[in-house]
C-alpha cells in the first residue's frame, strides 16, 4: 500500500473513533464521571464498548487497512456492538427464557448459589419439583405450600428406612382427592441442595393414596425464608 493509501486509512479510522467516541458519550456520559461509572449496570458496558473499540482499532493498525475493509470492519464490530446493547437491553427477558428451558431441561435440580441461597426454577408443567433426600435415599418433592407438614409416599417412606410397624394411619387429612388417614412420622435428615434439615415432623401417606411426596411448611418454617420470583423457588437456609 502507498504512503498515500495508508495515510488516508488512518485518517478514516481516526475519523470513525471519534465518531463513536462522540456516540458513547452521548449515549452514555463521561465515563470519568464517578456517577457514570457504576460497574453495577454502566461498568459493564464501559468495559465491553472499550474492548470493542480496542480490537477495532487493533485490527487496522496492524493489519494494513483498505477502505473496502475498514467498512466491513465497521459493520461487523458495529453489528456485535449492536447486539450486545440490545442483549443488554433485554437481559431480563433473556434471563427469564434461560429459567424456563433449565426447568424444561432439569426440573427439580436445586443450584446453590453464591450467597448461599437455594434455587429451584418451575418446571414445564408450573409445578415447583424439589429433588431432596430424605435420610440419605433420594427423594422427588412437589411444592405444596397449603400442606401443613412434609408428607411422604408409601414407598418414599419405606425407602426412607421408617419402618412399617411404626406406621398408624389414624391422622385425617384433606387431599384434593377427598378425606383420608396419614400417619404420623419424623424425618431424621431432610436434605435439599447442600442443606440439610434434621428431625422434621411428616406424615406417611397410605400406599397408593399419594402420587409424590409434598414439601409442606413443616420444612418450609425450618428456613430461614423463601420466595418464589416468578419462575424461581428461591430458599434461604
Amino acid at each position: 500500500m502507498s504512503g498515500r493509501g495508508q495515510y488516508r486509512g488512518f485518517a478514516i479510522v481516526i475519523l470513525i473513533t471519534v465518531m463513536a467516541a462522540a456516540a458513547f458519550y452521548l449515549f452514555f456520559g463521561d465515563p470519568t464521571d464517578p456517577e457514570n461509572l457504576n460497574f453495577d449496570d454502566t461498568g459493564p458496558r464501559v468495559v465491553a464498548l472499550s474492548t470493542l473499540a480496542f480490537v477495532f482499532l487493533a485490527s487496522f493498525i496492524f493489519g494494513q487497512p483498505k477502505v473496502r475493509d475498514i467498512i466491513q470492519g465497521t459493520l461487523f464490530w458495529g453489528g456485535l456492538c449492536a447486539l450486545l446493547v440490545v442483549g443488554y437491553t433485554y437481559r431480563t427477558d433473556l434471563v427469564q427464557a434461560g429459567y424456563r428451558v433449565l426447568g424444561s431441561l432439569a426440573p427439580g435440580m436445586a443450584v446453590t448459589q453464591a450467597d448461599g441461597s437455594i434455587l429451584i426454577v418451575r418446571d414445564a408443567g408450573g409445578h415447583f419439583v424439589v429433588d431432596g433426600r430424605a435420610n440419605g435415599r433420594k427423594t422427588s418433592f412437589l411444592l405444596d405450600t397449603g400442606a401443613s407438614a412434609v408428607v411422604l409416599t408409601y414407598q418414599d417412606a419405606a425407602r426412607a428406612g421408617i419402618p412399617e410397624r411404626d406406621l398408624s394411619f389414624t391422622v385425617p387429612v384433606a387431599t384434593a382427592n377427598g378425606r383420608t388417614l396419614v400417619a404420623p412420622s419424623r424425618i431424621d435428615n431432610l436434605t435439599i441442595g447442600d442443606h440439610t434439615l434434621r428431625n422434621v415432623r411428616a406424615f406417611v401417606a397410605r400406599d397408593g393414596s399419594l402420587g409424590q411426596s409434598l414439601l409442606g411448611m413443616t420444612a418450609l418454617d425450618r428456613l430461614r425464608s423463601w420466595r418464589i420470583e416468578g419462575d424461581r423457588l428461591i430458599m434461604n437456609p
